[in-house]
């Protein structure tokens, strides 16, 4: 164990920046920018400790899942990770509050914090960053027509596609381009959204909230999918629509997949999302992924040989926040170790990550089946079968909806494979799994290491 607490606590600061790479834009991402790591070897324990009184049961678990992702991306496993908090503030934090008693600030987690009027957007979330290809320009086309002319070109819009695509990018590029003009910009998670009105209605404010944030210049709202279930919330979110869309304020909304495909969503705010344009944000292209890793390199003065960058874009193919993050890791391995930048040290700091291979092309339905049929303990043909048992529902609602997610197949082919089941069938499967997706952490990472296996081949 002495080993495992020299490589945890030596690449801490990759953890750490990965850490804070992905949690740009939300609410927890000033919590682990004032936190302190240690590890505790005998029981295989990363402790990390935030400045803060206390935190809510969804805000620990996003950090949880923030951190635990870092970690398994620079070290190849997960650590056991306990969060623990401080009441002694940072000076930092001192000043916020001490701002925040004037002026709201945004970010902040607290419950009975009121809305904001402006907004302190991440360095490097604007259009100038934001590395266009055939993956995603009709999105940032969308994205800047808005910006140029808001509640009048698409509203709202709609931006909706996978994990670390730019989707959170391009909201906070909206945002900047239109604060100068705007100063009532709001923008924030859903989660956000959904703790503060729970708070407000549990501290009886809620006409306060709702006063604060229907006099919005214009609404962005990150991850809307997370109001799966919330029936209150939804109420609640579908007046403060209506309100903003009648007064011609832009509402700008992003999500893992269309509103019609969002579980537990109400028909009207399906209706509503739909009004505007949507549109999605694909994986990007090799040649796409190549100028991300360039324009991430650049930005933070590392100077990336070509192979090396060829190397990256052939093997992190799904996600443009572990390209960024890769290139955090192979600049902080080169900066301890003192050896430049290459091909070799690339292999060396993402040994974990990629493949030395590039990702296939296709992913089969076959492989899907029995990637799942090995990790749930099923046998092919019962997962196939008409059998409804329990141990068999769970797995065959995975696989159907990873066919969805990683093939080109539609519902219809993928019921004829999974036994002749008819697409509401697997609608309904699909459907299930994404909503389990939201408020399972555990399945999350579950499927996005079904994900990582699939799209790389076997060494």
């Amino acid at each position: 164990m002495p080993d495992a607490h020299r490589d945890v606590m030596s690449q801490w600061p990759a953890i750490e920046e990965l850490a804070l790479t992905r949690s740009r834009g939300l609410p927890i991402h000033d919590y682990l920018r004032n936190s302190k790591a240690g590890y505790d070897p005998k029981r295989d324990v990363l402790k990390l400790q935030l400045q803060a009184e206390s935190l809510d049961k969804a805000t620990t678990e996003s950090i949880r899942n923030c951190v635990s992702k870092a970690c398994y991306q620079v070290l190849g496993f997960q650590p056991n990770l306990e969060v623990t908090t401080s009441t002694a503030p940072s000076p930092a934090q001192r000043v916020r509050v001490e701002v925040a008693s004037r002026e709201p600030i945004s970010g902040t987690a607290a419950a009975d914090a009121p809305f904001l009027t402006s907004s302190r957007l991440p360095a490097g979330l604007d259009f100038g960053h934001f590395v266009i290809g055939p993956s995603n320009q009709m999105a940032a086309a969308a994205a800047v027509a808005v910006a140029d002319n808001p509640g009048k070109a698409y509203n709202p819009l709609f931006i909706h596609g996978g994990v670390g695509l730019g989707k959170t990018h391009l909201l906070n590029a909206i945002a900047r381009k239109l604060l100068p003009a705007m100063p009532r910009i709001r923008l924030m998670s859903c989660e956000e959204f959904v703790n503060r009105f729970v708070a407000s209605l549990k501290n009886g404010r809620i006409e306060e909230m709702r006063r604060e944030l229907r006099d919005s210049d214009a609404l962005l709202i990150d991850d809307i999918h997370f109001l799966a279930g919330k029936e209150q919330t939804q109420e609640e979110f579908f007046h403060t629509f209506n309100h903003l869309y009648q007064l011609g304020k832009q509402i700008v909304l992003t999500s893992d997949s269309l509103p019609r495909d969002i579980p537990n969503l109400e028909d009207r705010l399906i209706s509503r999302f739909h009004w505007g344009l949507a549109v999605k944000v694909e994986p990007p292209c090799t040649e796409t992924r190549m100028a991300i890793v360039r324009k991430k390199s650049e930005a933070r003065g590392i100077a990336v040989p070509d192979d090396v960058v060829h190397f990256l874009a052939e093997n992190i193919v799904t996600n443009v926040r572990e390209l960024e993050g890769a290139v955090v890791q192979l600049a902080a391995l080169s900066s301890m170790s003192g050896k430049p930048i290459s091909l070799p040290l690339a292999h060396e700091a993402l040994r974990h990550l990629v493949k030395s291979r590039p990702a296939p092309a296709r992913i089969a339905t076959d492989d899907i089946i029995d990637l799942v049929c090995e990790h749930y303990s099923v046998r092919r043909n019962d997962l196939l079968s008409q059998r409804r048992t329990k141990n068999l529902a769970f797995p065959r609602h995975v696989a159907m909806f990873l066919a969805k997610e990683l093939t080109q197949l539609t519902l219809t082919e993928i019921g004829n494979f999974f036994g002749g089941r008819d697409h509401s069938t697997v609608l309904h499967a699909i459907n299930k799994i994404k909503g389990l997706r939201l408020k399972d952490a555990e399945l999350r990472s579950e499927l996005e290491r079904f994900e990582l296996q699939l799209r790389r081949p076997v060494g």
